[in-house]
């Protein structure tokens, strides 16, 4: 794969992220995505697989979250023990309060990956 193509390629998974906040592509597409994300450094910020496992040919990167699931959880416990979440709120909305926090992460990892994608189109 040239440059200009690296830097198209780049451009459509920026577009997609701006938008989408992930990246769909075909199995053709997959080396030449996984080569681009490795050349980039996002791959340590980016989860790649399968759109949906009953369609073999189409792919998806999405920012990495299983570290904020842990995040999140571990920040939610935090405060019931410190009292700062009553236990009737805490029972009642734990799991709206933890997909609030992933989906927060979510938002600033995908910020970060814009960032890296027009530093990299720009050089």
């Amino acid at each position: 794969m040239n440059t200009d193509e690296k830097i198209e390629l780049a451009k459509r998974i920026l577009n997609a992220f701006k938008q989408f906040e992930c990246f769909v592509f075909e199995r053709n597409e997959y080396n030449n995505v996984k080569s681009l994300l490795d050349e980039i450094g996002l791959t340590r910020l980016v989860y790649i697989g399968l759109a949906d496992p009953r369609y073999r040919e189409i792919y998806i990167v999405l920012p990495w979250r299983l570290e904020f699931e842990q995040e999140c959880q571990s920040r939610i416990q935090r405060l019931y023990a410190e009292r700062k979440i009553s236990e009737e709120n805490y029972k009642k909305n734990r799991l709206l309060m933890i997909t609030q926090c992933i989906k927060h992460f979510e938002r600033e990892r995908t910020r970060e990956i814009i960032n890296i994608l027009e530093k990299y189109i720009k050089r």
